[in-house]
């Protein structure tokens, strides 16, 4: 269950990616509707807008029943000058979905789901694969 009190923190002083910018703070914009929450990051003179939205639904019965989980995390660059990219305010999103089994008599463990995300994110992150992806190879 998702609580108004829940903050976000981004530790990108951790990455050693472009951007990394120490810790983000998402605060809670909207309250739970069901089984979602939205949390946004304000822009200021040195941030970007950033918004991540959470939530879960549950379809399904018996031992068909299964929980999508997604995350969606949205970037707009308001600080750019339109006349440079042609009126377009530039922005991007990612999203990360989880659909899992709620009930696997064992089969699926959150072991196992971390391990997986683990493997997934070690993929992006092994030199020169995440400019593969961003460059549409595959």
């Amino acid at each position: 269950m998702l609580t108004q009190d829940q903050t976000l923190v981004s530790s990108r002083a951790s990455q050693t990616l472009p951007g990394a910018a120490g810790s983000t703070v998402f605060a809670q914009i909207t309250g739970t509707v069901g089984n979602s929450v939205e949390r946004r990051v304000a822009a200021t003179a040195n941030t970007t807008p950033e918004v991540i939205k959470i939530a879960h639904e549950v379809k399904g019965v018996g031992y068909k029943q299964r929980c999508r989980s997604v995350v969606k995390s949205s970037r707009t660059y308001n600080n750019t000058d339109p006349s440079t990219t042609g009126g377009v305010i530039p922005s991007f999103n990612w999203t990360l979905t989880l659909d899992r089994p709620l009930q696997s008599g064992g089969a699926v463990t959150t072991q196992h789901i971390k391990d997986g995300l683990g493997q997934l994110m070690d993929v992006l992150l092994i030199s020169g694969q995440l400019d593969k992806f961003l460059n549409q190879e595959a």
